[in-house]
């Protein structure tokens, strides 16, 4: 499948303050930004606070009385970012993209950093000294008292608008190739992506950003869907704000596995 530049593409009307700010009312469900083509889903501001141990990941109905609050930071650590991709990854394997909510994109986040201190562990280094990447990351996952083999793998690398191995086509191959979900690196921006063929007609392409608009820093995490491979390559350009022509990324697939 081949897709077509992002210049084709019109800016997007109201996706385009993601970037910007966290949005004054973010709801609990998928907003539409554009008719019939994209979603959005917001999870909750940065608080100045350590996250509380009593926030379910399956939770049904959400208890408006059990606060999962984020802990606030002008800069996170490269591993953290990166670890909460993969925990959305793997999230996405088991609860179809209809069910979230913006508790779930909130639970996303402290499981990810909760993934990020034990592969800290793991490496017997501390939090602030440890440099994880997909190769070193620990290989088992918890959530909410659930245990899960990860399994993490390179499998594309190109040139972000190169002819012959753009992200556009490096996108198609990864999805002719049966994959379900990934994590694209470019520079220090990280991102989630994947494909969900149970999903509604909300669409089933989906990507996942957490980052701020500057690199390094942690923003409200958010999640898009969208029915087309190429609105998809749109946003994972957009989210990654990279203006060089021949700047290097990395695809990785994700999947993980419940541990019996």
């Amino acid at each position: 499948m081949a897709l077509n530049s992002p210049k084709d593409e019109k800016a997007d009307p109201q996706w385009g303050s993601l970037q910007q700010k966290f949005p004054s009312t973010n709801g609990n469900e998928y907003r539409e930004e554009i008719t019939d083509r994209l979603w959005s889903l917001w999870g909750s501001p940065l608080y100045d606070s350590e996250p509380k141990a009593d926030c379910p990941l399956y939770d049904a109905e959400p208890k408006a009385d059990i606060e999962c609050p984020l802990p606030n930071s002008a800069t996170v650590p490269p591993g953290q970012l990166l670890a909460r991709c993969v925990v959305a990854c793997c999230v996405s394997n088991i609860i179809s993209l209809d069910e979230w909510n913006s508790q779930l994109l909130d639970r996303i986040m402290l499981y990810g950093s909760q993934y990020h201190d034990i592969s800290c562990s793991a490496l017997q280094r501390g939090k602030d000294e440890a440099e994880l990447s997909l190769e070193n990351l620990y290989t088992a996952c918890i959530l909410d008292k659930q245990a899960f083999w990860v399994y993490t793998e390179k499998v594309l690398c190109g040139k972000l608008y190169s002819k012959r191995k753009s992200l556009g086509s490096a996108l198609s191959a990864f999805f002719n190739q049966h994959q379900r979900s990934g994590i694209v690196q470019l520079k220090d921006r990280t991102l989630a992506f994947g494909f969900r063929p149970e999903c509604s007609s909300r669409g089933a392409y989906f990507m996942f950003n957490c980052q701020g608009k500057d690199p390094g820093t942690q923003g409200a995490p958010y999640l898009l869907r969208m029915r087309q491979l190429q609105k998809l390559l749109h946003c994972l350009l957009v989210a990654l704000n990279e203006r060089g022509r021949n700047v290097d990324f990395k695809i990785y697939k994700v999947w993980c596995v419940p541990r019996s």
